[in-house]
């Protein structure tokens, strides 16, 4: 079995990679069974809702098995029904700790194979970070779900906020707003007190605050962090405002920090995702007569 640490460096060598081009990466520790992270492609600095699942190998164990151009892993029936299955492009990503080298394959029904006791997937000996503008656009090119899919992707990967905020704890989104440039930019963190996630800088050609806000954030209200506004101002200052305005402000950045709360629409999702999401619900409950008169 593998160390802890070990699984661990390939995580943390595919984030640092990935962030490092503006790639959003969002990893799940507990919350998505055979896949390590979400990736949300960036392209012109803007998020576009495409979303890849990737499943992480880390250790020298993965390299043995090779041919002239390939590693090969093998996987179990049950893992490849579900990503084969998934709603989204599933990637595996085998990371040597010893080269720090990482490669990967696409997981479809076009590149696994059925052995008979096992399925095989053949990962290219192509390094994913020796060309990086090579490997980015090789990834965004994995065929995409059709919107309605991607909007519904990215409300299963903002649950785990959602989560948090209906478990009562405080979840903060922060941006910085560049106030004298004549497009909008936003550099958005959302965290809470443990965790924290740090998005690209969002330019948004005539988008202003509430409507960024209202477009990634549609299941929740935001309000300003009255105690960072107090933290941040004079008290009369702050007091005498109102509404989505700035902690504080220096003539050419304002700073926002507002707190998420549940709207209706974040209510209804988790209302609905819970159902879709059962697996214990019976997908019949009884049977029809089919009628064998013929009419005349």
């Amino acid at each position: 079995m593998l160390k802890p640490q070990t699984e661990r460096l390939g995580v943390a060598a595919l984030e640092y990679f990935f962030s490092q081009h503006g790639w959003l990466f969002r990893e799940q520790t507990t919350h998505d069974y055979g896949i390590d992270a979400h990736l949300e492609i960036v392209e012109d600095s803007r998020p576009t809702g495409k979303l890849i699942a990737i499943q992480i190998k880390s250790g020298a164990s993965f390299f043995k098995e090779e041919t002239q151009d390939c590693f090969v892993f093998r996987t179990d029936d049950k893992h490849v029904a579900y990503w084969v299955g998934h709603s989204m492009p599933v990637v595996l990503a085998l990371f040597n700790p010893h080269t720090k080298q990482a490669f990967w394959q696409e997981i479809s029904r076009q590149t696994v194979q059925n052995t008979g006791k096992q399925w095989r997937l053949d990962v290219p000996k192509e390094e994913m970070f020796e060309d990086p503008p090579t490997t980015l656009r090789r990834l965004s090119s994995l065929t995409q779900p059709e919107p309605y899919t991607r909007r519904l992707n990215r409300l299963r990967i903002d649950r785990r906020w959602m989560d948090l905020i209906q478990a009562g704890v405080q979840v903060r989104v922060e941006f910085d707003d560049w106030v004298n440039k004549s497009l909008p930019r936003y550099q958005v963190t959302i965290s809470t007190d443990d965790e924290k996630e740090v998005w690209p800088t969002l330019y948004t050609p005539g988008v202003g605050i509430e409507s960024m806000l209202e477009h990634f954030f549609p299941w929740a209200n935001c309000a300003v962090d009255q105690d960072a506004q107090m933290e941040a101002a004079e008290e009369e200052w702050a007091e005498s405002r109102s509404g989505l305005v700035p902690i504080s402000e220096n003539g050419e950045t304002a700073i926002y920090r507002l707190l998420l709360s549940l709207n209706d629409f974040g209510n209804s999702f988790l209302e609905i995702d819970d159902y879709l999401s059962d697996a214990k619900a019976p997908e019949n409950i009884g049977f029809t007569l089919e009628s064998t008169v013929t009419p005349n």
